[in-house]
């Protein structure tokens, strides 16, 4: 833990130069320099809808969003489904989130509903025992494929639920969980209005200079809650992770652990939500969730991407942590993926004005404890590095 910002020279040779992660305090400050920035969602709701590109228009125009939903929070991430037509056929697959557009102030009202609706139920999904899950505690929703041997009424089927779907309680509102999680450089794009702001830096100065490959490639801002999960992954890029409101729980495994994670290839699909209400209410209706084909996808998109498998790895790092504390090392979960116990996962846990060094192809698993806003500056990774 750094209580100041080091100099660039002291992060690269006790930090970077290793390979190694740190919490750093104090490294973005707010406008007077007194104290770390922090920003909650109201504070960034308020912000947008006061932007001074609002102000220069007679009315205010609150931005749009492009925001990650899922049934459960769990997105990107290696779950069971089931294949529609294959005698409910299981099989694993990378399941992408569904995404929707709406505004800054909409994905606050929605954000919070669903968490006071998950609250009241006991932080569980009341599934009223018609829900499939697999073992990893997750439900099993329907996979829809185009199969080139349907008749004609088979494909129509295939925009819809199958006859052996699994049953949604019409009486039940189902809240979806959101999850801004935009990794496209969304604080220059999306939200450039609120980045022109000038409230966050455009870089990190002493990380960019020991970082040498020039300012950050990218800079996202992520808004959730508890909810929501990023599963373990590696990204290549030198990250810094700064909270400005709540508590990110990182875990983190050294690039070095990758023959123990069980990483495989999957085949990729997407989940499609359907409601099953069109009227004109606020509340949230009950919807059906299902899982379509990336391939489906691509085709019907004309698309010339056939990358449709997807290499990740499949267990839940925190699972495994839980399930061997409990069991002495000897759970159901460490039977399965047995190579995990020779992992060296690590739980850091980053406060509001904290900012973690994460370096490039650390795999790392991410949540929140509570409504959470953080931004993260992604820089370019050394290739050529000795580390690598």
């Amino acid at each position: 833990m750094l209580n100041e910002p080091p100099s660039s020279l002291e992060f690269f040779r006790n930090f970077v130069a290793k390979s190694m992660p740190c919490i750093i305090r104090n490294a973005i400050r707010s406008e007077d320099g007194s104290t770390p920035l922090l920003l909650s969602l109201d504070d960034l709701v308020n912000i947008c809808t006061n932007s001074s590109d609002n102000r220069n228009h007679s009315e205010s125009k609150d931005m749009l969003l492009t925001v990650d939903v899922t049934p459960d929070g769990n997105g990107d991430c290696i779950r069971t489904v089931r294949e529609r037509g294959k005698q409910g056929t299981r099989t694993r697959m990378f399941v992408k989130p569904e995404e929707r557009q709406m505004t800054m102030t909409q994905f606050r009202e929605e954000l919070r509903r669903g968490h006071g609706e998950w609250t009241q139920e006991g932080q569980k999904p009341d599934n009223h025992g018609e829900s499939l899950q697999d073992e990893d505690g997750l439900e099993i929703h329907d996979l829809y494929i185009d199969d080139d041997n349907d008749n004609d009424n088979d494909a129509q089927s295939n925009s819809s639920p199958s006859d052996d779907a699994v049953p949604t309680d019409p009486t039940k509102k189902m809240a979806s969980v959101l999850y801004y999680s935009r990794q496209n450089d969304c604080l220059r794009t999306e939200l450039q209005p609120l980045f022109d702001e000038g409230i966050f830096p455009q870089s990190i100065a002493f990380a960019q200079e020991a970082f040498d490959t020039g300012p950050p490639d990218a800079i996202n801002l992520w808004i959730g809650d508890e909810r929501s999960v990023s599963s373990m992954h590696k990204d290549h890029y030198e990250n810094l992770f700064h909270v400005l409101h709540g508590e990110k729980l990182f875990t983190l495994c050294p690039p070095a652990d990758i023959p123990f994670l069980h990483e495989g290839d999957f085949e990729s699909g997407t989940f499609s939500s359907k409601s099953h209400n069109n009227n004109d209410s606020h509340e949230p209706q009950p919807c059906e969730w299902s899982v379509v084909s990336d391939h489906d996808n691509n085709a019907s998109n004309q698309s010339n991407n056939d990358e449709t498998t997807v290499k990740w790895i499949e267990p839940d790092i925190d699972k495994f942590i839980a399930d061997s504390s409990h069991n002495n090392g000897n759970g159901g979960y460490g039977k399965r993926f047995p190579l995990m116990h020779h992992a060296h996962p690590i739980q850091v846990r980053v406060k509001a004005g904290e900012m973690l060094y994460l370096p490039a192809l650390w795999f790392h698993r991410v949540t929140q404890t509570c409504e959470t806003v953080g931004i993260n500056y992604w820089y370019d990774m050394k290739f050529d590095s000795s580390n690598w």
